[in-house]
């Protein structure tokens, strides 16, 4: 397997709904319309004759890093033969809701597959990814994409996306995890907005700008922001500085905005830097 460069794109989430009906394991049923981003993180991977898998020259704790276990399960299940050294170039914000650790595993997934000459079907890099954490399973997909079941089934829309300009917003503040921030939602919250689910992807089809803005949801924001407030602080600076829309990214803590005008996007990334939240300007990719 010859060395190789890979990126790893963050993803946003347009409508996010969690349903009350759980399923196995106790998983929620969900329901989420995602994209891409071309904000990434930058991923090396070097062939080694030693065995095993090194991050950034050390050895790795498995349990903490999701690209060094798929690499381990793709040398595992696929003998791969000597090992490798990975090294990952953070630019996604950890913990901020916008899937870095799912994108940096499903990029070694496809990435090790096409570069070792691997016939893996998309059935079996799903399973694969379901090893690692749903997030996963649409990561290895990518692109535009509706998300169900326990965010196991994913599936490409047959239209695109139209190209919009973002700013995300990451404030300083940490949530403890995403299984804390399941365990805020409230059953009589969940899954309230499948009326707008539809309307966003009726607009989306139609390339309507402004009925995307309008129709973004996620079922964390409320919740989220009670512990947060910074949250909605956010949401208002944007909102009174021109975003067209602004929405809480998967579980938090990143706010993204939608904007037309790139004037007034870098005009509110430096109102939000004076406050100390760090923002990056990027657009959706196809």
């Amino acid at each position: 397997m010859e060395n190789f460069i890979l990126n790893a794109r963050a993803k946003i989430n347009l409508h996010l709904n969690v349903l009350p009906q759980r399923r196995r394991h106790g998983y929620y049923q969900v329901r989420f319309i995602n994209t891409q981003v071309a904000l990434s993180d930058r991923l090396i991977i070097n062939s080694s004759d030693t065995p095993g898998i090194r991050l950034n020259n050390h050895i790795v704790d498995f349990e903490e890093n999701l690209a060094c276990r798929a690499a381990r399960i793709l040398m595992e299940r696929y003998s791969l033969g000597g090992g490798i050294t990975l090294r990952i170039e953070k630019r996604i914000p950890l913990r901020a809701g916008l899937g870095g650790g799912s994108a940096d595993a499903a990029a070694v997934i496809n990435g090790m597959a096409a570069h070792a000459g691997l016939k893996i079907t998309p059935g079996e890099k799903n399973r694969i990814a379901q090893m690692l954490g749903m997030d996963v399973c649409y990561c290895v997909v990518g692109g535009l994409c509706t998300v169900s079941g326990i965010g196991e089934q994913v599936e490409r829309l047959p239209f695109s996306l139209p190209p919009l300009n973002l700013l995300i917003a990451t404030p300083s503040e940490k949530k403890p995890s995403t299984g804390w921030a399941y365990s805020l939602l409230r059953e009589d919250e969940m899954g309230k907005a499948l009326e707008g689910y539809e309307r966003l992807l009726e607009s989306i089809e139609n390339r309507d700008l402004h009925g995307i803005a309008q129709n973004l949801h996620n079922d964390f924001e409320l919740p989220i922001e009670r512990r947060f407030p910074i949250i909605g602080k956010i949401k208002k600076t944007m909102a009174e500085e021109g975003a067209l829309g602004a929405l809480l990214a998967g579980s938090g803590l990143s706010v993204f905005g939608i904007f037309s005008d790139k004037q007034a996007m870098r005009r509110t990334m430096e109102k939000l830097q004076k406050r100390g939240v760090q923002c990056f300007v990027t657009e959706t990719v196809p």
